[in-house]
């Protein structure tokens, strides 16, 4: 009897953390982006049609716009790839493909 209590009691206070303790996540490498190679920078999805851009354009991953030392093109783009505080369980959902990411676009 006291070890049904305990071990329910050691599963709640687990659950209660993976709600309540937030962890930073950034935006994984593979996040989409859009290249601007005239102006050398990159632009996220949500921010295409304010984006100051030419026809010069293509499509990688934020890691290949890294590696080219590309730019973010504006405020905008900046902003939409800061890392967020959410619960880990949540972070954990996302790595394993359960809840879709911020950055799916």
């Amino acid at each position: 009897m006291k070890r049904s209590i305990l071990l329910v009691l050691c599963i709640g206070i687990i659950l209660v953390g993976a709600f309540t303790i937030e962890v930073e996540t950034a935006p994984p490498a593979s996040t989409r982006m859009i290249l601007e190679n005239t102006h050398q920078t990159y632009i996220s999805p949500p921010c295409y049609e304010q984006a100051q851009k030419t026809n010069n354009l293509s499509e990688a991953d934020l890691k290949k716009a890294q590696d080219l030392n590309y730019q973010p093109e504006s405020g905008c783009t900046k902003d939409s790839l800061e890392p967020i505080k959410q619960p880990i369980a949540y972070a954990i959902a996302e790595k394993m493909g359960l809840k879709e990411s911020k950055w799916e676009w």
